[in-house]
């Protein structure tokens, strides 16, 4: 079974819907666009409800929509890792960074980043991290677009790829952070609406009893899977240091996302913060086990019924080709529309980090005495220069949705999360040890994603750290660099900032600031417990990668 590459009206219809709608309430929202602030955080102004919305719509992007479907075909334990690891990440953004980076008052990560640690050349660095990241996030978003348009008309992922990026380029451009909002509130609504529903019909379809609520929708399906499928039900058949690596990518890499951050800094206080986060992860989670149940009936379907053959290379239409088959294409045209919504509201937001990236962090830094009018001229024009170079990028889109954005969580993890949360909890980290940690941990899941996906090496002929190369073995072998990254990253931060000058008082004067304090201690966050706590762990997960060599698959 091949996706149906024809005219789909209905979904057509539907997905012009939502796309007109996106625009609108852009040309709305630029009514409220006055100064820097207003087109970057939206004047601080957004409540809690309307910011844990738009995160959402940042979580559930196509990845989860498409791609992590996908994922469960392949192999369930890895796509149960990410799942959860990708919820429990929000837990950990609540409780480690959420309200601390609201008391700071930044823009940006980047900015954040060289505030914190009294650095320009680390906000330098950090927006030439926050730029690959985005851009491979981005990719994986726009082939997402590009799936869509192809079943949708029938016509080359190339041309959705092209016309998303462009609507999306406009809206953006047009609304700043106000019209970013309010569409991603907008588009989370349409998701959870447009992907609840047709599961659940997908579910009735199959004769499970509890089809109403298809997070656990699927439970009659279990005894046939157990006797048609019982390797889907194995715990683990993979060394465990790949669903760690999946964990720290996820965990580290939420925090590190510069545009999950980014919606910190447009709430008006670290209470907003709390709160949208955790409306934020009670829907994603609900989002999350929902995806889940359409894995689980597409197995189910694929193992049980007669004539049906979805090849590997459809993997990511599967959701489409499901509710076609079971619910109809009433049910079909809001799956479709859903996923346009989802494959927009995450492009938007990358989007805006990297035009203001560009601006406020770089050109802003290099011309101080530019005026904020000029810098709000250049950012109308950065969004859209932005949003054509990742058109073009895309133009060669990665193999499958999902391989890119754990690539990008990698990266962001090593070369953003570690220094954003050592930043937060621990005075003593400085500039020294956040350059060195951000720059070898940055660089080797960078150097990984080059040489194993960009030029299709095997994981294991990698020629970098050979001590370790034996052990990138497995079905998903690429994945273990993330725990290179992330853990050198930690050992050279806490390593070097010890060994080096500590950070002057004004600098650790911020961390009690971000922690609500309105004295300063010097000996708060200052310990050495956490220090030696991250170095023992990150040495620790190093020399695991090298047990059990013989008891796990290559």
């Amino acid at each position: 079974m091949e996706p149906r590459g024809e005219v789909f009206v209905l979904g057509l219809v539907l997905s012009i819907v939502v796309l007109l709608i996106s625009v609108l309430i852009s040309v709305w929202a630029r009514r409220l666009t006055r100064n820097l602030g207003d087109y970057y955080v939206a004047g601080r102004s957004i409540g809690a409800i309307n910011n844990g919305l738009a995160m959402v719509s940042l979580a559930l992007s196509l990845t989860t929509f498409i791609g992590l479907t996908a994922l469960i075909i392949e192999g369930v334990y890895i796509a149960v890792a990410v799942y959860a690891s990708f919820t429990a990440a929000f837990i950990g953004l609540m409780i480690l960074a959420a309200p601390y980076l609201r008391r700071h008052k930044s823009f940006t990560t980047m900015a954040f980043i060289s505030e914190r640690y009294g650095s320009k050349s680390l906000r330098y660095m950090s927006v030439v991290v926050m730029m690959v990241v985005s851009v491979l996030y981005l990719a994986g978003n726009l082939k997402g677009i590009g799936i869509v348009f192809y079943f949708l008309l029938g016509v080359p992922e190339v041309v959705g790829i092209v016309v998303g990026g462009l609507v999306v380029t406009l809206y953006v451009t047009l609304g700043g952070m106000y019209g970013v909002t309010y569409n991603q509130t907008f588009q989370t609504i349409v998701l959870l609406f447009c992907l609840m529903f047709p599961v659940a019909m997908v579910l009735r379809a199959l004769g499970t009893s509890g089809w109403f609520f298809p997070p656990l929708g699927y439970g009659d399906m279990v005894p046939e899977m157990i006797e048609f499928v019982p390797h889907y039900f194995w715990a683990m058949v993979e060394h465990p240091i790949t669903y760690i690596a999946i964990f720290l990518g996820s965990f580290f890499g939420i925090i590190g996302l510069p545009h999950f951050v980014m919606r910190f800094f447009t709430v008006r206080d670290a209470k907003e913060a709390r709160w949208s986060t955790v409306l934020c992860v009670f829907l994603v989670g609900l989002v999350n086990t929902t995806v889940y149940a359409t894995g689980f009936a597409a197995v189910y379907f694929m193992q049980t019924s007669a004539g049906v053959d979805v090849t590997p290379a459809a993997y990511d239409y599967v959701v489409f080709i499901l509710v076609e088959a079971l619910a109809g294409q009433g049910w079909l045209a809001l799956a479709v529309a859903g996923s346009v919504a989802a494959g927009l509201s995450t492009v938007s937001g990358l989007l805006m980090i990297m035009g203001a990236g560009l601006i406020h962090d770089l050109y802003g830094e290099m011309k101080p005495e530019v005026d904020d009018e000029k810098k709000l001229k250049l950012s109308y024009l950065a969004m859209f220069l932005v949003g054509v170079f990742v058109i073009i990028f895309s133009l060669n889109p990665p193999e499958f949705i999902l391989k890119a954005i754990m690539w990008s969580f990698g990266i962001a993890a090593a070369g953003l999360g570690v220094p954003i949360v050592l930043g937060i909890w621990w005075k003593r980290t400085n500039k020294y040890g956040v350059g060195a940690g951000m720059v070898v941990g940055s660089l080797i899941a960078f150097s990984g994603w080059i040489m194993i996906d960009y030029m299709g090496m095997n994981p294991v002929d990698v020629p970098i750290f050979p001590f370790f190369n034996t052990y990138l073995y497995g079905p998903m072998g690429w994945i273990k660099v993330t725990v290179l990254a992330v853990t050198f990253s930690f050992i050279l931060t806490v390593v070097v900032s010890w060994l080096t000058p500590p950070p002057p008082e004004e600098l650790q004067r911020q961390v009690d600031v971000m922690h609500g304090w309105t004295d300063y201690d010097p000996k708060r966050y200052n310990s050495k417990a956490l220090p030696i706590a991250v170095v023992a762990i990150s040495v620790f997960l190093l020399w695991f990668m090298t047990t059990l060599y013989d008891v796990f698959p290559k």
